[in-house]
């Protein structure tokens, strides 16, 4: 769902600079800080300690990075609904990562 909204709603590009554009920069940078993550899982051993791991004092960055550039990202678009979805997302991932559910 979080894909989806952020593919339908054009909100998302920079139309001026501003301060808003340092919101979408961090929002990308989050985003290159979790494809490194990937990068750094797919070079290591793949277990269970490397899913987990943080990346540059992040915890469990494979699920912390997107989640929190996509807030940004809603914020930035000033999109309520993809920052509901984002949230339900993140719920989502408290549940397996903290709950074990």
């Amino acid at each position: 769902m979080v894909t989806c909204l952020s593919l339908i709603f054009r909100d998302f590009n920079i139309n001026e600079i501003s301060g808003w554009t340092i919101i979408l920069l961090i929002a990308f940078v989050l985003m290159v800080l979790y494809e490194m993550y990937w990068i750094r899982y797919f070079k290591s051993a793949k277990t269970m300690k490397d899913m987990y791991s943080s990346l540059l004092g992040v915890p469990v960055a494979g699920a912390t990075l997107p989640v929190c550039a996509f807030c940004l990202l809603s914020i930035y678009g000033r999109s309520p609904f993809l920052f509901v979805a984002t949230i339900i997302w993140e719920w989502r991932i408290l549940k397996v990562v903290i709950f074990n559910i």
